[in-house]
């Protein structure tokens, strides 16, 4: 297994590809009660587990992702610009690994957060580097890369990282952009017992600051601790919430392996463990050009390993590495114009998570009176204050039968208190319903403790009641309570208008395989930000412009096609399913005359001023004529290309000519000498399916010609029989 390590960091030699480490998820091994309560004991729109499983606002979480260290500052970070572009090209909810180590300092870090909240991003932040690169030397052996001491695992780290863990955690524990903290990027260097005891002993640091977060081990592989045992073992700590898994099989040997062998041995250890597991990193290497993989070769191998390890329940798996440039060589890294990108964003994931169902307010225990958001005491409460409590103030009391009630408009309530050796057991009911206790006990104090989270509830008026009971645990030396802070969720607000779809290409009938275009409208009150086409309930494109178009790889069969349309609120709207058959056709050239009139296929369809015409050296020895400027005639087809016939004279104009509504063409009618059924212009060859010629009088002449006329007289069509 030390071979394939130094295999892999000759790899990593490309790209620092080896600094990767892990993605999180919420625990709930060694307790019962935090696996049954966890997804009650987080903030909206905090990431969160049950069992093995990952959790977002109530809905299972499994999600494909970018590992991005350049955007807190080592290599090439990128500017505003483009950290808002790479933010804002993500899918919602999607989890980005970055660096949070000390030598990226607070003010960059703080910009990345901000960023990833604007577009409501995860963060997976990593706190050190055990492989010492990027400047994150504290411990390290003397050079970039070199890992760090055994010495430093063992009581080292309490020096500077200690600090810098709780100074960042305390930061930014707040901040739903922070999907989980990681330890440490790849530790490694000293004994499992001693890596072991450093993951207990930080996790249960950061938990004592942050409770509502994941933390993640950044462990590297089963190899790299002696095997499936080992790697159990040192995620068997009760504040570690996820295993990690760092993965470049595809290159190793150039065997172009999908599933690491490494998978399914860390999988049983997570799953001993009642854990999550992440690929906290998977690469391939690739390149603009003169690789042993090509860059598409790479988004198609990486799909599978989605597929694969997304159905073998991998938590996340995140791609190494994005970067603001495109590397000019053979490497993990790619670039924002890598077709690795778009891939990551549209894979298809077993659920979407739904954001928060309304916006948060925090009461404070000094707003006093019996309104809504109000605290109203009865019996024995005193005032205090101190530092760590929400506003620096609080009630407390530990006379029996001493309550405070909220009364809340919204859909959840959530109260917040300290806990502390002396503290007792509180009854907290809603809405006079069934009364369950909440103990304020802890050996050691913390304040703003979250403690009990509502049911989620029918949006309107409720009430929040906590009772003194004059019980306590049987460690505690007292029976006081405080009221600190209870936050609820209001009902949702805002915009919540869906866009409306339509398609408008093809309307039904059948197309032949192979490419086809569809069209779409769509609209909304505030604005469509983006539109996606589904084939048989399967994403198949997007578009983020209007006019709306996609292309489809139909194969044989009967297909139903939806466009769903996105407003900024995550408001969707659905077209009407349109019904197609896409069968194997053939192409034959058709001559169409335009004295065939109508608004379907193969038809000239005429609006302004046009005059009919008879003449012996037209097509069929008719035509139409018009002077008039914006006179138009259209024809539409279904096929693959289109040929425009007319006469050219010393009288006549310029046409504007478009298809499908595209980029309009001058074609001159002028000749010095008449000539009948001329090729005046030629489309390309074009994607299967419908389209529309438009020719237009334009209003413009030859310098030479002495008027604007234009006529129609024959098209000639490559279309489908």
């Amino acid at each position: 297994m030390r071979i394939h390590s130094s295999a892999r960091r000759l790899l990593g030699l490309f790209s620092l590809s080896l600094l990767a480490a892990c993605n999180g998820l919420p625990e709930e091994g060694e307790e019962g009660l935090t696996s049954s309560t966890s997804e009650l004991a987080v903030p909206a729109n905090f990431l969160y587990r049950q069992g093995a499983q990952l959790y977002l606002n109530g809905a299972p979480y499994q999600m494909v992702g970018v590992d991005a260290f350049t955007l807190t500052g080592c290599g090439a970070t990128p500017t505003d610009a483009q950290l808002d572009a790479f933010f804002a090209g993500l899918r919602p909810n999607s989890l980005v690994r970055t660096w949070g180590f000390q030598p990226s300092g607070l003010a960059r870090i703080q910009k990345v957060v901000a960023a990833a909240e604007r577009y409501n991003q995860k963060l997976i932040l990593s706190l050190a580097d055990g492989r010492s690169y990027c400047g994150e030397w504290d411990g390290y052996k003397g050079s970039d890369g070199s890992g760090k001491y055994p010495v430093w695992y063992a009581s080292g780290y309490k020096t500077n990282y200690l600090p810098w863990v709780r100074q960042v955690v305390t930061q930014f524990k707040n901040s739903a952009a922070v999907g989980m903290w990681e330890l440490l990027n790849e530790p490694g260097d000293a004994d499992n017992a001693t890596i072991k005891a450093f993951f207990n002993d930080v996790s249960t640091t950061i938990k004592g600051i942050d409770p509502n977060h994941l933390v993640s081990s950044g462990a590297w592989a089963p190899w790299a601790y002696g095997g499936e045992a080992g790697f159990k073992d040192i995620h068997n700590v009760p504040n570690v919430d996820v295993g990690s898994l760092h993965e470049y099989d595809y290159d190793y040997n150039d065997g172009n392996t999908i599933v690491s062998p490494h998978f399914a041995p860390a999988l049983r250890a997570m799953d001993g463990l009642n854990k999550p597991l992440i690929i906290g990193e998977t690469g391939i290497i690739s390149g603009v050009s003169g690789c042993r993989t090509s860059r598409t070769g790479r988004r198609d191998a990486m799909r599978q390993k989605f597929q694969q390890y997304i159905s073998g329940r991998a938590a996340a798996v995140l791609v190494w590495n994005w970067s603001p440039v495109t590397p000019s060589g053979c490497e993990l890294t790619f670039g924002p114009d890598d077709p690795m990108m778009p891939m990551i964003k549209d894979f298809p994931l077993p659920s979407t998570p739904p954001p928060p169902t309304g916006s948060t307010v925090q009461l404070n225990d000094n707003t006093v009176g019996t309104g809504t958001g109000q605290f109203q005491y009865t019996g024995t409460w005193e005032a205090g204050t101190g530092a760590e409590k929400f506003q620096g103030d609080d009630h407390y009391s530990a006379t029996t039968n001493s309550t405070y009630v909220v009364r809340f408009n919204g859909t959840q309530a959530k109260l917040y208190g300290s806990v502390a050796s002396h503290h007792g057991i509180a009854t907290v009911s809603v809405d006079s319903g069934a009364a369950v206790d909440v103990d304020f006990y802890s050996a050691t104090r913390q304040d703003q403790k979250l403690l009990f989270t509502s049911a989620t509830l029918t949006s309107g008026a409720h009430t929040l009641t906590v009772k003194v009971s004059g019980r306590k645990n049987a460690a505690s030396s007292g029976y006081t309570l405080n009221a600190d802070r209870v936050d609820v969720t209001t009902a949702e607000q805002g915009d919540t208008t869906a866009p409306t779809a339509s398609i408008t290409q093809p309307t039904g009938g059948t197309v032949a395989v192979g490419n086809v275009t569809v069209q779409a409208t769509a609209s909304d009150n505030v604005g469509v930000v983006k539109t996606e086409l589904y084939v048989d309930g399967q994403k198949a494109a997007e578009d983020t412009t209007s006019p709306y178009s996609f292309t489809w790889t139909a194969t044989a069969g009967t297909h139903s096609l939806v466009v769903k349309a996105y407003d900024a609120a995550n408001n969707v709207g659905s077209s009407a399913a349109v019904s197609v058959t896409a069968a194997s056709q053939t192409t034959t050239t058709v001559q169409l005359n335009d004295s065939v009139v109508g608004t379907g296929l193969e038809q000239f369809e005429y609006t302004g001023t046009w005059e009919a015409g008879t003449g012996t050296g037209k097509f069929q020895s008719d035509d139409h004529f018009s002077a008039t400027t914006n006179s138009t005639y259209v024809v539409r087809f279904n096929g693959t290309q289109a040929k425009l016939y007319g006469s050219v004279a010393s009288h006549h104009g310029i046409a504007s000519v478009s298809i499908d509504g595209g980029t309009a063409v001058d074609v001159d009618f002028y000749s010095a000498t008449r000539q009948e059924q001329k090729l005046l212009w030629s489309s390309a060859v074009l994607t299967g399916g419908t389209h529309t010629l438009t020719v237009k009088v334009s209003g413009r002449k030859n310098a030479a010609s002495s008027g604007y006329t234009l006529n129609a007289d024959r098209v000639d069509l490559t279309v489908f029989r």
